[in-house]
C-alpha cells in the first residue's frame, strides 16, 4: 500500500491502559469558548471515548499550562493550535490562506520558541521553533532553527520534513519577511532523541517536552548554549528528563481529562 504522504487522521488517541486518576484537579482549566467548541465539533466525545487524549483535551491543557508562566515567556512564546498544521497541509488554497492569518497574528517571527502540535497517522509529535526572532546568523550561537519531537521515533518522524517546509515557508510569505526564501530554506530541521514512550503516551509525551521548555532552567541552559552549527543529538541526556516527574505530569493530564469530563456532565 502506498505510503500517504500528508496527514489525514483527526481522531482521538489512546492514553496509556492504567486507570484513571479519579481525584479532582487542584487548578480551574479555562472554559472552553465558542470558537473552541465549534473547532471540535467533529470529535464528538462521551463516556467510550474518557480514555482519549483528543485535541480538545489537548488545547485546553494548553490553555491551563499557559496560565501559569510568567508574562515574559507569555510575551516570548507561542504555541498553535493542534489542528492548523494537520489542517494547513491538508487545506484548500481558500483555508491555507484563513490559517496563515491566524498564524500571522502570532508573529512567529518575533518570537523565541513556537510550539506546533502536530497529529498525523494517529500519533503526536511537538515541533519547536527555536530562535526564530534571530535571522541575523552572523554570531553562530544565533539564527533559527526547528527541532521535531517524537517519541515514537520507529513512526519515522522525518517523513513530516516536506509538510513541515511548507508550512514554514507559508507562514514566512505571509509574514512579508525581508529574508530571503532561500534563508528560509535553509533553516536546520533536526530531529533529537528523546525520550520514548512505553504505551500509547504520544499526546502525553508532547504536552510534557512543551511543559519543560516552558519550566525547565537545565533545558533551558542546554538550549541556550547550543551553537547554531552544533546538533541535537539527544535533547534531555542531561538528566533534565525525569520519570517520576513525568509520572506525577502524566497523572495530572488524566485528573485534568476527568475533571473536563465531570464539568460536560454536570452541564449538560
Amino acid at each position: 500500500m502506498p505510503r500517504r504522504s500528508h496527514c489525514q487522521s483527526n481522531a482521538p488517541i489512546d492514553l496509556d491502559g492504567e486507570e484513571e486518576c479519579k481525584s479532582k484537579r487542584s487548578r480551574t482549566s479555562r472554559t472552553p469558548t465558542a470558537k473552541s467548541s465549534n473547532r471540535i465539533a467533529s470529535s464528538k466525545r462521551d463516556k467510550t471515548n474518557q480514555g482519549k487524549l483528543d485535541t480538545h483535551i489537548f488545547d485546553l491543557y494548553i490553555e491551563d499550562l499557559w496560565k501559569h508562566i510568567d508574562e515574559d515567556k507569555k510575551s516570548a512564546y507561542a504555541y498553535l493550535d493542534s489542528l492548523w498544521f494537520n489542517s494547513y497541509i491538508n487545506a484548500s488554497d481558500e483555508k491555507k490562506s484563513k490559517i496563515l492569518k491566524w498564524t500571522k497574528s502570532l508573529k512567529i517571527f518575533s518570537r523565541q520558541y513556537v510550539f506546533v502540535p502536530i497529529a498525523c497517522w494517529g500519533h503526536w509529535s511537538l515541533l519547536v521553533l527555536c530562535h526564530f526572532d534571530e535571522t541575523d546568523c552572523s554570531d553562530t550561537k544565533k539564527g533559527p532553527r526547528m527541532l521535531l519531537l517524537d517519541s515514537l521515533n520507529q513512526t519515522d518522524p522525518t517523513r513530516l520534513q516536506s509538510d513541515i517546509r511548507r508550512f514554514i515557508r507559508g507562514i514566512y510569505e505571509t509574514e512579508e519577511r525581508e529574508e530571503s526564501v532561500h534563508f528560509i530554506n535553509k533553516i536546520r530541521l533536526e530531529f533529537p532523541k528523546v525520550p520514548q514512550q512505553n504505551g500509547e503516551e504520544c499526546g502525553i509525551y508532547v504536552l510534557y517536552f512543551i511543559h519543560c521548555f516552558l519550566h525547565s532552567k537545565e533545558l533551558a541552559e542546554v538550549l541556550e548554549n547550543k551553537k547554531l552549527d552544533e546538533n541535537f543529538g539527544q535533547l534531555f541526556h542531561d538528566g533534565s528528563f525525569d520519570p517520576e516527574e513525568f509520572e506525577n505530569f502524566r497523572k495530572d493530564v488524566h485528573s485534568f481529562q476527568v475533571y473536563v469530563f465531570q464539568e460536560k456532565e454536570y452541564r449538560s
